[in-house]
């Protein structure tokens, strides 16, 4: 089973278990960092010292804060995140049925939705699950391929973006979620 730190994404090693299956810990960098800091960094210098797209979502999906990398991802401003479902946030065609995102009869199949309450539920962390959204755009529907990975936080859940391509046939996304 491969070590991997849950908040840098360095690799620290294998230990007993499962060979294809990932297990999250922290590395001592990020310990000494995050847990013997004094004082503590803010909530948004810990999500920004991540490196990497990150959301803090609830259990609904709603996104409670999130980093500068994330919101250039998805060409939304920073503060605009704040309270908006994971639907919205990838611009998906389902989130503005009526109902909204994560109350249609497409969300029992949305990967971000169903990854990120498992984490919630559960505790168990999640790496690079492969996720499909159905963007509105002015020029009609188009499907965006990505990966995302999950780890709980205390009453929230970290979202990772791991990356984003254009579903088969679509064309090319310059790693942004138009």
């Amino acid at each position: 089973m491969l070590r991997v730190c849950a908040w840098c994404g360095k690799e620290m090693g294998r230990k007993p278990g499962p060979e294809n299956e990932i297990t999250h810990g922290a590395c001592p960098e990020c310990v000494k960092y995050f847990l013997l800091s004094d004082p503590a960094p803010s909530l948004p210098d810990f999500l920004q010292s991540l490196g990497m797209p990150v959301l803090l979502v609830d259990g609904d999906v709603r996104v409670r804060a999130g980093n500068p990398l994330a919101a250039s991802l998805v060409g939304k401003d920073l503060d605009a995140l704040e309270g908006t479902y994971g639907g919205q946030v990838v611009e998906c065609a389902r989130a503005r049925l009526p109902g909204g995102c994560g109350k249609t009869v497409h969300c029992r199949a949305c990967a971000i939705r169903n990854t990120v309450t498992d984490t919630f539920r559960t505790g168990r962390s999640h790496s690079r699950v492969p996720a499909l959204a159905d963007q509105l755009t002015a020029d009609g529907e188009r499907v965006v391929r990505f990966h995302v990975s999950t780890e709980k936080v205390g009453a929230a859940v970290l979202l990772r973006i791991d990356d984003v391509a254009p579903g088969e046939g679509e064309p090319e996304v310059d790693g942004e979620i138009p």
